[in-house]
């Protein structure tokens, strides 16, 4: 999964993004002597601004799981080439703390730091009142869940073409690696490593008090609603998508990657 050691530009192009979450960034005076030792320039703004600047960036700092939730969604229209620097805590992502995102920020760009892919979900739906909504993104987990809590549903698991099996639960969650350390841990779906090419999947709430969760080949996965007694919404990194029709699949595979950059020694925590 690593891509090796990520090379800076001569003069890099630093796009530090401002989100509007709980996380955020440190001042721009703060990354103030790692960019003027790199001879760097800065877009400072809000994700589609910075994205469309010129010259564009060459290397991204995000603060939190929603900044990077939302860089997923981005390539959904283009692939995103620039690494981006995670400024946590972020489960399942190892991340800069706020106060040494400086640091880790230098040291990127004196060239120390190494490149992962994290895996992004794409799902194909078909939802009520919308028939030619564009695929949906996620980087941590797909859910599909009732709109009222404790509202049973009945699911079928689908796996390249084979039944997997069929749940009655308040939903399921497809879940990558980085997913698996967040909300899906809390329904007990397996821990993944990113070494594996696969998709932790784990019903929500089942009917029965033992049930099974699974890892599964990360292509070609269908998640089908079989009951149209509750309605069920598709939520993507915790942004509630629409409500996904009964009977028709909703296809879910790894279909793109977001570069993260990991710089080694006490600069990151885990």
């Amino acid at each position: 999964m690593d891509a090796g050691t990520w090379s800076p530009d001569e003069s890099p192009v630093i796009g530090l993004l401002e989100f509007s979450s709980n996380e955020s960034l440190p001042a721009t005076d703060a990354f103030e002597s790692a960019l003027a030792a790199a001879d760097a320039t800065i877009h400072r703004g809000e994700l589609e601004a910075v994205l469309d600047a010129e010259p564009a960036p060459s290397l991204l700092v995000a603060a939190g799981g929603a900044a990077l939730s939302a860089l997923a969604r981005a390539t959904a229209t283009a692939s995103l080439s620039a690494p981006v620097l995670p400024v946590g805590p972020i489960p399942g992502v190892r991340a800069a703390s706020r106060n040494r995102a400086p640091d880790a920020l230098a040291a990127a760009l004196e060239g120390d730091a190494t490149v992962r892919r994290r895996d992004v979900l794409e799902a194909d739906a078909l939802f009520e009142g919308d028939a030619s909504h564009p695929p949906v993104r996620a980087l941590f987990d797909l859910t599909l869940v009732t709109d009222e809590p404790a509202s049973i549903s009945e699911f079928s698991i689908r796996s390249r073409d084979e039944t997997v099996d069929s749940v009655r639960a308040d939903g399921i969650v497809v879940a990558t690696a980085a997913g698996t350390h967040g909300y899906a841990s809390a329904v007990d779906a397996p821990e993944l490593s990113r070494a594996v090419d696969g998709v932790a999947v784990a019903p929500i709430g089942p009917f029965v008090t033992k049930t099974r969760q699974w890892v599964l080949p990360d292509r070609e996965l269908a998640l089908t609603i079989d009951r149209d007694e509750q309605p069920v919404t598709l939520v993507a990194d915790e942004q509630a998508i629409g409500r996904v029709a009964v009977a028709e699949p909703v296809t879910v595979s790894v279909t793109e990657t977001v570069p993260v950059l990991a710089v080694p020694g006490t600069v990151l925590e885990g």
